[in-house]
């Protein structure tokens, strides 16, 4: 038997690829790191390879994760009942400022494990909390460590961490160039390194100018939070940064809930991506997902998890919402017509699609992942619905809308099994607990010294923001820049 091959075969295949569809009684030969092969499972009789009964399955690319910040994923559900300001005040800066590197290390790889375990073979990694460099190594090697595809999106957000890790802005921007020549400049097959902007309006434009230039001269994924709090100017300077020729093609936004007309079509203009995360953006009144904007410019959806300290980090569960509340918003504007929709536009082939296609685009790995296409990375996973009575009528609907991580039978990554039969492979799970709870002990118990603030406190905190953006914003047309 080959070592170097793996043949998935008689399951329903959903390549994603428009010349080969989908094949019932498929199968899929994987050889080293790439697909090799895709077609009917009789077509494959004889081949010498690993082989990986997928009969009663079905077998699709890898899911991407286009959006999600591992360092928040041991604290589960924290913040299940808080609006984006209360999140902000408390467990974004407020636990975010007294995480250690240990902490980061062991968030980082609970939080790709997961992923990983949900069918998520690849993520961008939004790691916005390096509170000093050794923060930043930490959180890089345990993506390494965990197997998982993807971009290690570098933050440059500043919290208050005591004593200060960094000397000052220069310093973080000298860190993120020294971290990606330790560990990205070279060849790396699984892990490449984005930059994660801090949030506009909360630096000088001038800062955030030099962020998106030294990005530019990596040569690396651009990144930020762009638009997410509606009726508030936080998070925009989109003419600004336009103005100044810093709206870069390929620059993924995140969530853009809040953005007006003029600023998607500055976004279609030059080239950007946009990741939309549904089940924070209706939970902390950032707006309603822009799916329909992002089609209305041309721009095609990705899909992101976001956070675990709210929702799920289960991509299915984020492509069924996303897509239901989109068709809902359709449908309410039919209505309002006086008549009932007759057809429905969106279809999960659609969800699918931004959850593969436009998640691959959206961090840049587009012509390497997001289908089971020949020469394409051999990045796969297997359905299994054990508690199904009947097999699916519409496999792709039941991929959408009927899955859950627990029904997630295998991930191979790169060629490599990381999960069969419903279990992680190579990793272990007991110490990790061990680990990711000890972890979560020393946070509990450090956080007692953050202070609680009040709903006025917090509108006091935001509104304080909004006008120190409002600055930061009119210092794009100095002299000085």
């Amino acid at each position: 038997m080959s070592e170097n091959k793996i043949l998935v075969t008689g399951g329903y295949v959903i390549s994603m690829d428009d010349q080969y569809g989908d094949v019932p009684d498929g199968a899929v030969l994987l050889e080293g790191d790439r697909v090799a092969a895709v077609g009917k499972a009789k077509e494959f009789a004889g081949v010498d390879a690993q082989v990986i009964d997928a009969k009663g399955g079905i077998i699709l690319p890898g899911m991407v994760d286009s959006h999600r910040h591992t360092w928040m994923a041991l604290l589960r559900a924290i913040s299940a009942d808080m609006s984006l300001p209360e999140f902000l005040a408390s467990t974004f800066y407020g636990i975010g400022s007294i995480l250690q590197p240990e902490d980061l290390g062991a968030a980082t790889l609970v939080g790709a494990l997961e992923a990983l375990d949900s069918g998520v073979t690849s993520i961008m990694d939004c790691c916005d909390c390096v509170n000093s460099p050794e923060h930043a190594i930490a959180a890089v090697e345990s993506l390494k460590e965990s197997g998982i595809r993807g971009v290690y999106a570098y933050g440059l957000q500043a919290f208050d961490y005591q004593p200060p890790g960094f000397t000052g802005h220069r310093h973080r921007l000298d860190t993120a160039e020294s971290l990606y020549l330790r560990y990205f400049s070279g060849k790396n097959d699984l892990m490449r390194m984005g930059m994660l902007l801090s949030d506009f309006g909360t630096i000088p434009f001038a800062d955030t100018a030099a962020e998106i230039r030294l990005a530019k001269d990596l040569g690396i994924l651009v990144a930020s939070h762009t638009g997410a709090a509606s009726n508030s100017i936080l998070l925009k300077g989109l003419r600004e940064l336009n103005d100044h020729g810093l709206l870069l093609p390929g620059h993924l936004h995140i969530h853009c809930t809040a953005l007006t007309g003029p600023e998607w079509k500055l976004l279609a203009e030059t080239g950007a991506k946009v990741t939309i995360a549904p089940e924070t953006e209706m939970q902390m009144g950032m707006g309603r997902p822009p799916f329909r904007a992002c089609l209305d410019h041309g721009i095609m959806p990705a899909f992101s998890t976001d956070i675990v300290c709210v929702g799920s980090g289960d991509l299915f569960s984020q492509m069924r919402l996303g897509l239901q509340f989109q068709r809902c918003m359709d449908n309410e504007h039919i209505h309002h017509t006086g008549v009932m929709p007759q057809t429905i536009d969106l279809s999960v082939r659609h969800a699918l699609t931004w959850a593969t296609h436009g998640s691959a685009a959206a961090i840049g790995l587009g012509d390497q992942i997001g289908s089971l296409t020949p020469g394409k990375k051999a990045d796969l996973i297997i359905l299994s619905h054990p508690r199904a009575m009947v097999p699916s009528s519409y496999p792709a609907g039941s991929a959408v809308l009927q899955t859950t991580a627990s029904d997630v039978d295998t991930v191979i990554v790169n060629g490599k099994l990381r999960k069969r039969h419903g279990q992680l492979l190579d990793v272990d799970l007991d110490a990790i607990r061990v680990r990711a709870r000890q972890g979560l002990e020393r946070i509990q118990v450090a956080a007692t010294a953050v202070a609680d603030r009040s709903p006025e406190e917090v509108a006091k905190w935001f509104g304080h923001a909004e006008r120190m953006a409002s600055v930061n914003f009119a210092s794009a047309y100095s002299k000085e820049l």
